[in-house]
């Protein structure tokens, strides 16, 4: 593997701990900054709202500008904002430099997402399914190494050590070329209204939304059932369970041979979404090493799908930038929708209820998918 992409994949796995790194210490903030359940639950879901909107505009971009210089000046901000955010005892103040941060976030997975579809435009798949693997892991990295180091030292070591990783990385692209390599004077912003207006890729779209939604959903509020259900659980503990993201990220890795046995892509997000239903199912069960495995099979299932989605969306869509803004604007509104949205029932209903209705969504997604499914091969 060549320098260039070690690096890209080292700074994907940066870039989603320190996104995710918050997710966990939910509880620890909750008291620190002594706010309410609905309100820390904003912490994670003004993080993923520019993620919701930006990577469209950040594809346009992409498509005319250099993506060195969009990566270098993002990854920069972004680690000075976060520093910024630990620096205050007020929780306002805290979410303000965080929703700046995620400004920057979305650029920065935008134009990496970009660039793997870019250098090697045979190995799309294989790329994408990289792409996947090490946002997955770093998803892992930052809820359980930033668990660790809270226990350890304190919330504010844990992510302002994530932030100046980030600039190191800012600095090492400084040493590589130009990483634009198909810069398009052509594309318009009215090229992404084109793909909305086809069922099928909405449709696809709508599958995206929902995947990330479903696993938001789950993992959000996961850290205060765990707490409501075992008194004296630590902070390491909680992040202990979210070991199951490795899973997500070894499922990216295997996903060509996953499609090899189970014949095609279909099959394969069609299994995905089984997997990813019955890690809901497993994890209405109130015991703890069920919750640890539970993880395993909710994230392989959801990061099937995720696979899947994305690359089915690459090879339907020449212009790569749009390809990636439209993709990444989809999973991360999801993502947004899922990590305040529950909050509402999951507090008045329950844990169960929260899991039954994760349930129904993601089987009627599914049905959504199969009526299109012939357009999906590839």
């Amino acid at each position: 593997m060549n320098p260039l992409k070690i690096l890209i994949i080292f700074t994907a796995i940066l870039d989603t701990s320190l996104v995710y790194a918050p997710q966990p210490l939910t509880p620890v903030l909750s008291q620190y900054f002594k706010v309410s359940l609905h309100e820390i639950s904003w912490v994670m879901s003004i993080t993923l709202m520019p993620l919701a909107f930006a990577p469209i505009l950040y594809g346009y971009l992409l498509e005319k500008f250099s993506l060195k210089k969009i990566l270098i000046f993002s990854l920069f901000f972004c680690a000075l904002f976060q520093m910024i955010a630990n620096s205050s005892d007020d929780f306002y103040f805290f979410l303000a430099f965080r929703f700046l941060q995620a400004l920057c976030i979305p650029a920065i997975l935008t134009a990496l997402l970009t660039l793997l579809t870019r250098i090697e435009t045979q190995n799309i798949q294989k790329n994408v399914a990289l792409y996947v693997a090490a946002t997955t892991f770093g998803g892992f990295v930052g809820r359980v190494f930033g668990s660790y180091l809270s226990d350890m030292i304190s919330w504010h070591f844990a992510l302002n050590f994530f932030a100046f990783l980030m600039l190191v990385c800012a600095l090492v692209f400084c040493f590589f070329k130009d990483l634009s390599s198909s810069l398009n004077a052509n594309t318009s912003p009215k090229d992404f209204l084109i793909y909305l207006r086809k069922s099928e890729f909405l449709a696809l779209l709508c599958c995206v939304f929902v995947v990330f939604f479903s696993l938001q959903s789950i993992v959000s509020f996961l850290p205060f059932h765990l707490k409501e259900s075992y008194e004296n659980i630590t902070q390491a503990q909680i992040g202990f369970v979210y070991l199951g993201f490795l899973t997500g990220a070894i499922s990216s890795l295997l996903i060509d041979k996953t499609i090899k046995v189970l014949k095609s892509r279909i099959n394969t997000a069609i299994f995905g979404f089984l997997v990813f239903i019955t890690g809901c199912l497993s994890m209405m069960i109130n015991d703890f090493l069920w919750s640890f495995v539970s993880m395993f099979v909710l994230c392989s299932g959801m990061f099937i799908c995720h696979c899947i989605f994305s690359a089915i969306l690459s090879l339907k869509i020449s212009q790569k930038g749009l390809a990636s803004g439209l993709y990444l604007t989809f999973y991360y509104s999801g993502g947004a929708v899922g990590s305040v949205f529950p909050s509402f029932y999951y507090e008045s209903l329950g844990w169960n209820f929260l899991c039954i209705l994760t349930m129904f969504i993601l089987f009627f997604t599914l049905m959504l998918f199969l009526k299109f499914k012939r357009f999906y091969e590839v």
